[in-house]
């Protein structure tokens, strides 16, 4: 029982995997703002009968959540925009740069040991990026530099997010942490639209049923990664090289779904991935 929290994070990532397709679908009949908003509203009604001891917790802790909360609405936006001009498989590993972030805030900001699997895992990732990178072809006609920049800061402040969620759980329980978090992240994107100005339509929500979809598997996939973070077996840096196996679900969505090509290539190069994360899970 003691390692259920790598079960919690592995089924967290194919969670997060498949979320990224539906982005992608759901940008094709809604907005970025709409997304976003409706995301994190009906995530936030659905986890409320259940936060009870929501209240519970320090106000300074709230604030954290805050910051938290924050961090993660800037990393969402970044990656909307991403999504908007990317193909979904190589979103997908390019999200994977994550882990070169994720790794030295765990070093640096949590003192955990960077030992030769985890340094051998972060490498594997490098190499599969610069692989997947390399391919040039009409899916990559639309992304600009701006583009990869939006991409790799998603990554950067997912990063951030994820080394607090393990401080942070430190001090709490996930269903307080989930309920701040989403009650943030409404008033947030609730605030953006009212300073832009931005119109949205409530009837998006019946055509649209990759938003709901969406909810359901964040509050899930959160509550597990919670729970993982809780664990104080787990360290961010391992967490972060098993998080990866997420790609394997974008790139599939990516063929499947979108049609997307070079799905042997881009297979390859997730294998790379997941290649470090069963050195750096069994090889000790």
């Amino acid at each position: 029982m003691e390692k259920l929290w790598i079960v919690f994070i592995l089924i967290y990532s194919l969670l997060k995997g498949s979320r990224e397709g539906m982005k992608k679908a759901a940008l094709k009949k809604s907005s970025s703002s709409e997304i976003l908003f409706f995301y994190s509203l009906i995530g936030f009604i659905l986890i409320t009968p259940f936060s009870s001891d929501a209240f519970a917790i320090a106000p300074v802790y709230v604030f954290y959540i805050f910051i938290k909360s924050a961090v993660v609405c800037i990393a969402w936006i970044f990656a909307f925009t991403a999504l908007k001009s990317m193909s979904v498989s190589l979103y997908g590993i390019m999200d994977l740069s994550r882990m070169v972030f994720s790794t030295m805030l765990g070093v640096l900001a949590l003192g955990e040991s960077f030992t030769l699997p985890k340094a051998i895992g972060v490498v594997l990732v490098i190499v599969g990026l610069m692989l997947a990178n390399r391919k040039k072809s009409s899916e990559t006609k639309g992304v600009t530099a701006f583009v990869l920049v939006a991409a790799l800061l998603n990554c950067f402040f997912n990063a951030v997010s994820g080394t607090m969620d393990k401080v942070l759980m430190q001090f709490m329980t996930s269903s307080q942490l989930q309920f701040w978090f989403m009650l943030f992240s409404t008033v947030i994107y609730g605030a953006i639209l009212f300073v832009r100005r931005e119109k949205i339509s409530v009837k998006c929500l019946r055509t649209n049923y990759w938003i709901p979809l969406m909810s359901i598997s964040l509050i899930v996939g959160d509550r597990l990664l919670f729970e993982a973070n809780a664990s104080p077996d787990s360290e961010v840096t391992l967490m972060t090289i098993i998080k990866q196996s997420s790609v394997i679900v974008t790139v599939l969505t990516g063929y499947f779904v979108f049609k997307e090509k070079h799905i042997l290539y881009k297979l390859m190069c997730a294998g790379i991935v997941l290649a470090g994360i069963f050195v750096s899970i069994f090889w000790r």
